[in-house]
């Protein structure tokens, strides 16, 4: 893998150290530097734990459409397969994006770049999108239900959904924010029933972007995923159904998502003991009907009436 390939977690301690004093992030150098001055048994690992962004894991949790405004969350991998998906157009959305700790000082911005395919036919297009949020600290970015992929047809194998993240502190990258903030990154990705080959140009920009933002010395990948949604429910992978997956970055080899709860009305994940949000940076991705693709209720039975006299 290349340098410019690997998350923040993935780089020596004396370079995550030097990546954050190039962006003068002096207090999260230092807790670093005395976090692995602990003696020995608490050497490097240990000091990385508390940092939630050198994290380089992930779980995938699964909130159900319906429900009450508190919902619980399961094991993505646990749940059942909806069928009848194969096919069908979906649209993926960003519904939430919560930042509990991102390298810097002050609002981060972070590049998110989202990836999958298309299944047309017998061939697929190679899909990625990218958008810009800010956010501090311990706090949501302002995105609810950002379109990603609209119209997206679901193959009969699933979905396969990648993403990254970057955390932008290049002074020099309004070029890249002024072209994630024009009309071609605003409303998502919209896709059609047939293939189109003016979307590899559009695709090709986007790709662009995200390899020119990570080239800058001061911007950093923190966070990398790789999902597959599909319909077998023998295997270890997660299934694809309508809903929300919640995607934590984490390292945590024993997840338990029955301690957490799922708040409808903010789209944030909270502990279900005290109501305290979940210390972790986290993205909530929605996959519901596409318009014009949404299942259709089966016709009634037309009952036929013996007309009465009122005589």
């Amino acid at each position: 893998m290349d340098d410019d390939e690997r998350v923040l977690a993935d780089h020596s301690l004396a370079e995550i150290v030097a990546y954050l004093r190039e962006i003068e992030d002096e207090e999260g150098a230092a807790r670093l530097e005395r976090q692995a001055l602990r003696p020995q048994g608490q050497g490097l690992g240990a000091a990385l734990l508390p940092t939630k962004y050198l994290r380089n894991g992930v779980v995938v949790g699964f909130v159900p459409n319906d429900g009450e405004q508190r919902r619980g969350i399961v094991d993505a991998n646990t749940i059942e397969p909806e069928v009848a998906l194969r096919g069908r157009r979906v649209k993926v959305t960003l519904d939430q994006f919560f930042v509990q700790e991102y390298p810097g000082i002050g609002t981060h911005r972070i590049l998110c770049e989202f990836a999958g395919q298309n299944q047309i036919a017998d061939d697929t297009e190679e899909l990625r999108f990218t958008l810009m949020v800010e956010a501090a600290d311990r706090q949501p970015a302002a995105v609810v239900g950002k379109p990603i992929f609209m119209g997206l047809t679901i193959g009969d194998d699933g979905m396969n959904f990648r993403g990254q993240t970057v955390n932008v502190c290049s002074r020099a990258d309004d070029l890249i924010l002024d072209a994630l903030n024009g009309d071609a990154f605003k409303g998502g990705l919209t896709l059609a029933a047939t293939l189109q080959p003016a979307l590899k140009p559009f695709v090709g920009l986007a790709t662009n972007v995200v390899k020119a933002a990570i080239k800058r010395t001061r911007n950093m990948p923190v966070f990398k995923f790789d999902v597959g949604l599909d319909f077998n429910a023998r295997n270890l992978s997660a299934r694809l159904r309508r809903g929300s997956y919640v995607i934590v970055q984490t390292n945590e080899v024993e997840w338990d998502w029955s301690r957490f709860v799922f708040a409808m009305e903010t789209r944030r994940v909270l502990r279900r003991m005290d109501g305290g949000s979940l210390e972790a940076n986290y993205l909530v991705i929605g996959i519901d009907d596409f318009a014009g693709e949404a299942a259709k209720p089966a016709a009634r039975p037309i009952r036929r009436q013996t007309a009465r006299s009122d005589r």
